[in-house]
């Protein structure tokens, strides 16, 4: 597939808006909408003693309020990784000592390019309080492992990154 034009249908602070003419592998032309996003982080961050670390913020497309890991915009000149981090201690007040990659997945690749860069994070450390961005409100808690992973399978955990991380945790401590 090729692209022929883009136009900018729309540009926010967080995603711009594409129409695009695109030609197919056997020369037919059609269009595209694309919605590119800013590239984020999130993490998985389980203590000692197998309990993970959860925000509950409303989320305003979905009108409720949303069980999701600690995650954000990945800022201009910030890697993943240092988002990651830079986010969980905002959040929550933790930093942790180990990190790892668990995945990378596309938000939503039939119209979305948003990649969402998913972390794991041990060695828990409580150092400061919350330092929410100034319209951010957000609560979180502790939940066991287990507990977390029984919310997904019956539904009550939605959010997609949030299932994937804790799934992808899983995988990894059960091979």
């Amino acid at each position: 597939m090729k692209t022929i034009s883009r136009q900018n249908v729309y540009s926010g602070k967080i995603i711009k808006v594409y129409n695009d003419e695109v030609e197919l592998e056997d020369g037919r032309r059609t269009t595209r909408e694309v919605v590119s996003h800013k590239q984020a982080a999130a993490v998985v961050a389980v203590d000692d003693d197998r309990k993970m670390l959860l925000v509950t913020q409303f989320r305003y497309p979905v009108h409720a309020a949303i069980r999701e890991i600690p995650a954000g915009l990945v800022d201009g000149g910030e890697t993943p990784l240092e988002a990651a981090k830079r986010e969980l201690k905002e959040e929550t007040g933790y930093e942790a000592e180990e990190w790892s990659l668990l995945a990378s997945p596309y938000s939503s690749p039939g119209s979305h390019d948003e990649v969402i860069h998913i972390f794991a994070a041990s060695g828990l450390k409580r150092v400061s309080g919350q330092n929410l961005d100034e319209f951010e409100e957000l609560t979180f808690d502790t939940v066991p492992l287990d507990e977390a992973l029984g919310k997904v399978k019956n539904g009550e955990i939605r959010d997609g990154k949030t299932i994937i991380g804790i799934l992808m945790y899983w995988a990894r401590q059960n091979g």
